[in-house]
């Protein structure tokens, strides 16, 4: 089990709390864009947003290049890693893994 600090969603766009599945593995072209060098799609969707940044309002689970952020509630409802961190789940955890989002 890993333990680590994270970011998650402001009180305006929360980040949705239940269980859900990684449906996708993104790498990015470059390491350092916005999401860090991977994103998991997850298969939850904002409560509070219906379209993010031209697409639907799915949860992520991605790293991030800014670590001052982590341990706060600064996204629009994703979860945020450190790019260490998101680096070695994306080595080991397949498409299909659950994930449990609590409050």
């Amino acid at each position: 089990m890993f333990e680590d600090s994270v970011a998650i969603g402001a009180p305006e766009t929360p980040t949705p709390i239940g269980r859900f599945f990684i449906r996708a593995l993104l790498r990015a072209p470059t390491p350092n864009s916005p999401y860090g060098p991977y994103a998991y799609g997850l298969s939850g969707y904002s409560e509070t947003l219906e379209q993010f940044d031209g697409g639907d309002a799915e949860v992520g689970l991605h790293g991030n290049n800014d670590a001052s952020v982590l341990g706060q509630a600064v996204s629009h409802g994703c979860i945020r890693l450190s790019n260490d961190r998101i680096e070695q789940l994306a080595a080991i955890l397949p498409l299909g893994t659950p994930v449990d989002i609590a409050s």
